[in-house]
């Protein structure tokens, strides 16, 4: 009877020891943020098309504590997804009302992450852009091909 309980256990401890194994690889191999002071330079394009750039000078490693506090950003915490960004500079977007959201572009292409998990690098160039789902909003080409390329998942 002991052989037929331990054989049972056997795959949900090497399913628990493997998930533990992942985790700790994942957290040692994820980018660390430079700890240097650094100036880096933050676009931001409204609704109405309109341009306006933020430089700030910080030793944070994430962008999102940085905007946090200088107080660019605003939004929701999700455990699940980080950030969820709904204020930039002053200009609120609500998916539910108009299908409007924050876009954060790292370089031109879409991030990889909320923005709390992207790591400030110098000379990096990191744009929000005013995102609608309806036809006729005012747009961004860069925010544009993202989407054309299926690289966003609003």
């Amino acid at each position: 009877m002991k052989k037929v309980y331990s054989a049972a256990l056997m795959p949900a401890v090497l399913f628990l020891v493997l998930g533990i194994l992942l985790t700790v690889l994942w957290r040692l191999n994820r980018p660390e943020p430079q700890i240097t002071e650094k100036t880096i330079s933050v676009e931001v394009i409204h609704s109405d098309g309109t341009e306006k750039t933020f430089s700030f000078r910080t030793e944070h490693g994430y962008l999102g504590n940085l905007l946090l506090e200088e107080g660019l950003i605003s939004g929701q915490d999700n455990t699940v997804y980080g950030l969820l960004v709904d204020t930039v500079d002053g200009e609120t977007a609500d998916y539910e009302a108009d299908g409007s959201w924050w876009q954060l572009l790292i370089n031109g292409a879409p991030a990889p992450t909320a923005v709390d998990g992207v790591t400030v690098t110098f000379g990096t160039v990191y744009t929000w852009v005013y995102t609608t789902d309806e036809p006729n909003a005012v747009s961004h080409p860069e925010a544009d091909a993202g989407i054309s390329e299926g690289r966003l998942i609003p």
